[in-house]
């Protein structure tokens, strides 16, 4: 269909032939930890605020939790594209949206915990239709963001 991006942040070592080599311990830049500790509380707060507008009624449908997982889910796929094909290169932008912001928009204990609480309140098939809609709308949602950067691309090349 269309290639994946490769990753930007890694380098040919980390990818191959690296099994003789000890393992280096990770690198943080307390720069980019700031930037992910702020996309993070952005996020929360984000996520919170649709929480409260649209708050699951006790044993209903999290459509709440759906919708914030299936946004994040567009949301990273078009900024992984976005970052790798069309933007200069920027030290903060996928660290502070993609690992802190969505990071913690979209979260997958909120989808297990709205399963969770579906099956433990005897509503067994709306807690099986409600993880098959997150897994079908998030990987639908991921296409769209991925298409939706590389018309993006395509566009910003002519």
């Amino acid at each position: 269909m269309f290639p994946l991006p490769i990753d930007p942040d890694l380098q040919v070592d980390d990818v191959v032939g690296t099994s003789a080599r000890r393992p280096r311990l990770p690198h943080f830049s307390l720069d980019v930890v700031v930037a992910v500790f702020v996309g993070g509380v952005l996020g929360g707060l984000a996520r919170y605020a649709v929480e409260q507008v649209a708050a699951t009624p006790k044993r209903g449908f999290p459509w709440d939790v759906l919708v914030i997982n299936v946004m994040g889910a567009f949301g990273l796929a078009l900024l992984v594209i976005l970052v790798v094909e069309v933007l200069p290169p920027n030290r903060y932008l996928r660290p502070g949206l993609g690992t802190g912001f969505l990071g913690a928009f979209t979260t997958f204990s909120s989808l297990a915990v709205g399963t969770d609480q579906l099956v433990s309140h005897d509503r067994g098939g709306l807690a099986a239709a409600y993880l098959l809609a997150s897994v079908f709308a998030g990987l639908a949602a991921a296409v769209l963001g991925m298409l939706a950067g590389r018309s993006i691309a395509a566009r910003r090349s002519r």
